[in-house]
């Protein structure tokens, strides 16, 4: 396959609702659809979810990361109405993935399931 061909090169702002069924698509085809999974993805830890209504990702903090009481916060959200990234959501924006480096994550395996 191309690079130009690739599905993550699509602008996901354009239409939230198409760039959701790119994850559905991949999700479907692992049979992940509907399961949440801790991940280890640029050597920090996530957790994914994706149904045919949305695709969540939220980091996990290590230990001394954040104050307690902060297990987790979602870096990256998608509807079929809006994507929402790190910088949307966060005032301290790190180097999160964005939605389209969410998406070729996936879809080239780019990740090690916990």
């Amino acid at each position: 396959m191309k690079r130009g061909d690739m599905p993550f090169e699509d602008r996901p702002d354009k239409l939230p609702g198409e760039f959701l069924r790119k994850f559905i698509d991949v999700f479907g085809e692992k049979g992940w659809l509907n399961q949440s999974f801790r991940i280890i993805h640029r050597e920090r830890k996530y957790r994914i979810f994706c149904s045919e209504s949305q695709f969540i990702a939220h980091r996990i903090s290590d230990p001394g990361d954040m104050p307690w009481g902060f297990p987790c916060w979602v870096v990256c959200l998608i509807t079929p109405e809006q994507i929402i990234e790190e910088p949307d959501l966060n005032a301290f924006a790190g180097a999160e993935p964005t939605a389209r480096d969410w998406l070729r994550c996936l879809a080239e395996g780019d990740f090690k399931i916990l």
